[in-house]
């Protein structure tokens, strides 16, 4: 996920040659627009991780869920971003994951134009992509079903995809080195338990600590498709099959934020969407530990199912959606295409 560089070499190098920052406080709310138009259209469900020194973007939807895009993009600067593809050929893709691991992104299943996907793309430049894993319809021993809004994360030279949505809540754990073969490391239940937290979709996942966290999402839809129950919890792992309860109450229950962002010895959840509140949000959660969370309300917009990112000394947000009058479920949605950074 780019290259680390230590908290202690951040703030000497800042005040040597004043050119790297250390992002906001958790005390405060000030963010800077970078710009507010990133893409050719506003988005959300869009994915992306850092790759090569620069941040990048792929796919989303708007519509809501009917259009879906298939671009790729990438920036070093989180004001110009250049289109690499505007027609990948994985599809439309919404809900999916994108990782950087092992000198290429990987573009891993989600939603391809209304369709649950277990695929494996992975690339070298962001322009050529190569299929490493087709899909099926139901997912192998050795592939995991189809799926949207679930979590991946690159740890211990490994691939990992985590729990989602395949037309139920799911909390399996699946790895893999290559793309190609994934081993089940824990199966699905359908309520979790002491060592297992139950089935979500739209969580955030992040590295912190050396262990592998979920954070919160939603665990069951309403017939028009909006969630009904969310949880505020805290999940811990090093090996992804045994997993630790942090806290169950720690940061108001959010939803469709994509990833959390580990950074300066603080874990980030940018934004997101409150489930019992029925709407997207500007608060940022911190926390050094995962227990006890910090929020305070960001200066950008409200969002959720933006794309966070860790990059060149800052903490960004980039598009998602906005239901402004959060509690009328008749709200219109506005598909953000703008980019926020600490400041």
């Amino acid at each position: 996920m780019g290259k680390k560089i230590s908290f202690l070499l951040l703030v000497i190098f800042s005040m040597t040659i004043g050119c790297a920052k250390s992002p906001t406080s958790p005390s405060s709310g000030n963010w800077e627009l970078v710009t507010n138009h990133a893409f050719s259209n506003g988005r959300y469900g869009l994915t992306g991780t850092v790759f090569n020194g620069q941040m990048w973007a792929v796919g989303g939807a708007s519509g809501p869920v009917t259009t879906y895009y298939s671009d790729v993009y990438s920036s070093g600067d989180g004001a110009n971003w250049t289109q690499t593809t505007g027609s990948a050929p994985f599809g439309g893709r919404y809900g999916s994951q994108l990782l950087s691991f092992g000198g290429k992104l990987w573009l891993i299943g989600g939603n391809n134009s209304g369709y649950f996907k277990n695929d494996v793309w992975n690339s070298i430049d962001g322009i050529n992509w190569t299929l490493v894993l087709a899909p099926t319809t139901l997912g192998t021993g050795t592939q995991f079903s189809p799926r949207e809004d679930f979590g991946a994360l690159v740890y211990n030279g490994l691939m990992w995809v985590i729990g989602g949505f395949d037309g139920q809540s799911r909390n399996d754990v699946w790895c893999s080195p290559d793309g190609i073969t994934w081993t089940k490391v824990l199966g699905s239940t359908a309520s979790g338990g002491a060592n297992q937290f139950a089935g979500r979709f739209g969580f955030g996942t992040a590295i912190f600590n050396n262990e592998m966290w979920v954070f919160d999402g939603a665990n069951a839809l309403s017939s028009n498709s909006d969630p009904v129950f969310g949880y505020a919890d805290s999940w811990y792992s090093t090996n992804g099959n045994t997993w630790t309860l942090a806290t169950s109450n720690g940061n108001y229950g959010r939803l469709y934020f994509t990833q959390a962002v580990s950074f300066n010895n603080l874990l980030w959840i940018p934004a997101g969407y409150l489930w019992n509140n029925w709407g997207g949000q500007s608060g940022v959660a911190t926390s050094s530990n995962g227990i006890q969370w910090n929020d305070v309300v960001g200066s950008f917009p409200p969002r959720f199912y933006h794309l966070s990112l860790a990059y060149n000394g800052y903490i960004w947000v980039i598009a998602g959606a906005d239901d402004y009058c959060a509690s009328t479920q008749a709200c219109p949605v506005i598909y953000l295409n703008d980019v926020w950074r600490t400041h």
